[in-house]
């Protein structure tokens, strides 16, 4: 009896174990092979840069100076020790998918303490499907990969009564981004709600923390690191926001119904459980800042910017799915089985990772831009286009495009960008014509120019 005990009681501690493990290693692999393929963005290569100079600058050329004039994010520093032991820009993909995939162990422990253990699994693999988490995972390294797990621990921490583990993970909340502040300030305040119609004071006083310390953080960031970091007046993020005056605007028609389409492919995997949670009102700040953009890229599923709706929308379905599945009718196993099963559906005709488009196995021309990317000096300024750049995060002056007209240029004959196309591809033809830049080396249609001194 003991045994069989001890069996029903860590068997499914161990499935969501598992699951956890197999998923981070399955989008470890492809965000590997995307990276060696060359087919990661311009993103991995600015925080690759950002990383790399972690205590010495924390820039990259992407933002033409220290990230911190963009965004606050001191969680990246815990991340150079990986890059640096690594010296890859791969590892960092790598790290993204055991970040996300820490979402299912905090579900599990949320669940079974509402419903059994085997139910609360079950739960925590089903998140494990859910389409929008794993585009957070698939994309380009962001620093919001940090927040479906710390958010979804924090909110077991407080449904557990663990507070002082919960003021780490504020802490750990607050230097992700400087949007989560806004999401722990409401966060705080729902928590001293909620604590206080219970009686509870520790929960009282962590949420007045929460409340102030969120408040505070926002405001230094604003007030000190940015000018400190030699920011501009303008917060250029505020570009997002920026709808008066603003001639490129969708029709209104489109506008709506992207949205409405956004939200569709939130909810309906899950089978629009979440909804039977009080807890999905957490979700609300970080739908208003996807939806309240005007450039439709944040409220495009498969962006990073979902990670920061989907730790609470993933935890009210956890809520309500042990609620549903308590109740031990077929029913409820039924709608919770429904959801697994949209999400399966969901990634295999409307995934939102475009696998199709970013993986591919390596080709002769993958190899060729490695070798030439080996003949530049360390220290060279680099023009080049995104792919490229993405792999030039220990280049400090390698650049996307050729403004300033850079020491080497690194490029594919079969690379075709608009933006390239437009801009770069032309200057490049022209100063190669004029003897600006010369070839050094040519490798299966991949070329290394070298800028000429002048006479």
């Amino acid at each position: 009896m003991l045994s069989g005990k001890k069996w029903r009681v860590t068997k499914p501690s161990k499935v969501v174990a598992g699951a956890t493990v197999l998923y981070a290693v399955i989008f470890s692999i492809l965000g590997a092979d995307r990276y060696a393929t060359f087919h990661a963005g311009a993103d991995l290569g600015l925080f690759a840069q950002t990383i790399a100079t972690a205590f010495h600058g924390f820039h990259n050329t992407f933002e033409a100076g220290s990230h911190f004039a963009y965004h606050f994010s001191p969680i990246l520093y815990l991340c150079a020790p990986l890059l640096w032991a690594a010296h890859s820009a791969a590892v960092l993909a790598v790290v993204q998918a055991v970040l996300t995939s820490l979402v299912a162990p905090a579900l599990y422990l949320i669940a079974r303490r509402r419903t059994s253990d085997r139910n609360a699994a079950g739960l925590a693999c089903i998140a494990l499907l859910y389409p929008p988490l794993q585009g957070v995972t698939f994309t380009d390294f962001h620093e919001v990969a940090f927040a479906p797990a710390v958010v979804a621990w924090l909110l077991w921490a407080l449904d557990a009564r663990r507070f002082s583990l919960a003021y780490v993970l504020l802490a750990a909340a607050l230097s992700i981004k400087e949007d989560q502040a806004p999401a722990m300030a409401f966060l705080g305040i729902a928590a001293t709600v909620y604590f206080a119609m219970r009686r509870e004071r520790n929960g009282v006083v962590f949420g007045s923390v929460a409340l102030a310390g969120s408040l505070a953080c926002f405001a230094a960031y604003f007030l000190l690191v940015r000018p400190l970091a030699g920011a501009p007046a303008l917060w250029m993020p505020k570009h997002f926001y920026a709808w008066s005056g603003y001639a490129q605007a969708l029709p209104l028609d489109r506008q709506i119904v992207g949205r409405l389409t956004y939200l569709v492919e939130a909810f309906l995997p899950l089978a629009f459980i979440p909804f039977r949670s009080r807890v999905m009102i957490l979700s609300v700040p970080g739908f208003v800042e996807v939806l309240a953009s005007r450039e439709p890229l944040t409220y495009t599923m498969g962006q990073h910017y979902a990670a920061v709706w989907v730790p609470y929308v993933l935890v009210a379905f956890a809520l309500s799915g042990a609620q549903i599945l308590s109740r031990g009718d077929r029913n409820s196993v039924v709608w919770v089985r429904t959801s697994a099963a949209l999400c399966i559906i969901v990634s295999v005709f409307f995934s939102p990772l475009h696998l199709g488009h970013f993986l591919r196995m390596p080709q002769p021309q993958d190899a060729a831009t490695n070798a030439l990317m080996g003949r530049i000096p360390a220290d060279a300024s680099i023009g080049t286009y995104d792919e490229i750049y993405a792999h030039l995060g220990f280049f400090p002056k390698a650049q996307v495009g050729l403004a300033g007209t850079p020491e080497y240029v690194l490029m594919d004959s079969r690379y075709a960008s608009a933006a390239w196309n437009a801009n770069s591809l032309p200057v490049l033809q022209r100063d190669v014509r004029a003897g600006v830049y010369v070839p050094v080396a040519t490798d299966d249609g991949v070329t290394l120019y070298r800028r000429q001194p002048p006479e």
